[in-house]
């Protein structure tokens, strides 16, 4: 029975959904090449499934039974997993919670809920034993998170959480979607030696972008998924592919940077101006615990109109933090003296709420996880929330109106619809990138003068973020807008690497370049 492979799947196999009549291999959605699909037990192999979005999520899909596989001999497609009645656990780090319920993520920053309160551990619980939950949180290196409440959790700390309680259930097969996501460079590193070393012991199947060193050295096969066709090959003749198919890409990706050139060329000239000072933080510090934890160590921060920052810093570094004081969610936003946190040239006391939010574009991973899903807003609705930075239902204007639409057109081939049914269309009918997207429109939707960009590729496919690249360097080519980007990579940066500044977190002390 230990000798049974978890997956395998024929050569020249197809996979359908499940009431098509046929089995054509035109009717398939995915079809495989002349290799079949076997994921053995040897400790040694390690795989990813890489490829545009639709055929990753197909591949994910077929993994966990959604679809219909032919030819597919007895006992199907999952040997050693149907004889011993073991799982398959898929964690997708960036998809909604299953309610459709709004969560006030800002609820971190303030007094915390009494369902708030539940420490990391308490949540743990209900996977496993105390003692297996040490276990796997030392693995993942984690331990000292255990006595946190849940909601203080940053997004990269929160990734290996929703991993270690994965591993509490012993499933059969791990599938991992871009788990790396989220994390700083040598969180990364240390979660993909974990992961390398569970890998020893259990299979993993990692679903990854691709993105130049993105992919484990441990990986040693993998499956390319393109327009429905599935290759699957050893890493090494992978990469081969892979650049094959990059050098044909240069002059596209030259074309790119050209226009990155365009977008922000004018930013030096502008550097050299006085201009309207947008954020002043002078000495902020923050604490939790009563001042027994620092977050933030006197950090003092200006941002000139049309300047661009890239915001840098480990996980749990308070990055998160950070924003929140500018973006007015910190109860301390009020409370520290009004010298010490200016926005828009006035004390941030003097600015009403409702008003800060019209004044700032936002979007993060936070406000997609967060935002009100169950209340079946559309894309034109979800998109109008970003003029008063709300999450309900407005009436919008005529003008309004059409500022969405002329987003939307520019999306219109990659959203498959015409730009009007688009807007009539649900929210929740679009697919986890296309949701990304729309969340991005929304945080520019209404021309503030700050936009704060948190993570804002996570999520999205390779082709959606270039073509908001390209959207944002056409709006600050019109308007004098002052951006903050946080991610860990730097070619999820909009602009070209020198163009603009960084701000550097490291225990909670601030480094400017």
């Amino acid at each position: 029975m230990s000798r049974l492979p978890l997956v395998r799947l024929l050569p020249h196999a197809g996979v359908y959904r499940y009431g098509t009549p046929t089995t054509s291999p035109s009717a398939a959605v995915l079809r495989l090449a002349d290799k079949g699909w076997t994921i053995s037990q040897a400790p040694k192999e390690g795989w990813a499934v890489v490829g545009d979005t639709e055929g990753r999520k197909l591949a994910v899909e077929t993994l966990l039974s959604r679809h219909r596989i032919s030819p597919n001999p007895p006992p199907g497609a999952f040997p050693y997993l149907t004889e011993t009645s073991q799982t398959i656990r898929h964690l997708a780090f960036a998809r909604p919670p299953p309610s459709g319920e709004f969560i006030d993520f800002t609820a971190r920053y303030g007094a915390l809920q009494e369902e708030d309160r539940l420490t990391f551990r308490d949540q743990l619980k209900k996977y496993g034993s105390s003692k297996a939950i040490e276990k796997v949180s030392k693995t993942l290196g984690i331990s000292h998170l255990l006595d946190l409440p849940g909601v203080s959790l940053s997004s990269g700390q929160t990734r290996r959480a929703r991993i270690a309680s994965a591993l509490l259930t012993k499933p059969g097969l791990l599938l991992l979607e871009d788990p790396m996501a989220g994390l700083d460079v040598s969180s990364r590193e240390e979660v993909s030696e974990v992961l390398g070393d569970l890998n020893e012991r259990m299979r993993i199947v990692l679903v990854l972008k691709d993105r130049e060193g993105g992919m484990p050295d441990w990986v040693s096969d993998v499956v390319e998924v393109k327009k429905g066709n599935v290759w699957i090959g050893k890493r090494e003749e992978w990469e081969e592919r892979r650049s094959v198919k990059h050098d044909s890409k240069v002059e596209e990706i030259q074309e790119l940077m050209e226009l990155k050139e365009e977008g922000v060329g004018l930013e030096k000239e502008k550097e050299k101006e006085e201009g309207e000072t947008i954020v002043k933080l002078d000495n902020v510090s923050v604490s939790y615990g009563q001042g027994s934890r620092p977050v933030l160590k006197n950090i003092s921060w200006e941002i000139k109109k049309g300047e661009k920052w890239h915001l840098q810093g480990p996980n749990g570094s308070g990055k998160t933090t950070l924003l929140s004081i500018i973006l007015g969610h910190h109860p301390l936003s009020f409370s520290i003296p009004s010298s010490s946190l200016i926005l828009f040239s006035k004390p941030r006391r003097s600015i009403p709420t409702p008003i800060l939010k019209t004044m700032i574009g936002h979007t993060s991973p936070e406000i997609y996880s967060s935002f009100p899903r169950a209340m079946g807003l559309t894309a034109l609705e979800v998109i109008g929330t970003g003029f008063e930075g709300i999450f309900s239902r407005r009436n919008l204007s005529f003008k309004q109106k059409k500022r969405i639409l002329d987003l939307l057109q520019g999306f219109q081939d990659l959203l498959g619809d015409k730009k009007e049914e688009l807007g009539d269309k649900l929210f929740t009918r679009f697919t986890n990138p296309q949701q990304s997207l729309l969340l991005l429109l929304r945080a520019i939707v209404g021309k503030p003068d700050l936009i704060i960009l948190d993570e804002p590729a996570q999520g999205m496919d390779e082709v959606l973020w270039e073509r908001c690249c390209e959207l944002l360097f056409q709006e600050w080519k019109e308007n004098e807008q002052s951006v903050i980007v946080v991610s860990h990579y730097e070619d999820e940066v909009p602009w070209k690497k020198g163009r603009g500044r960084v701000i550097r977190l490291d225990q909670g002390e601030a480094i400017i370049e």
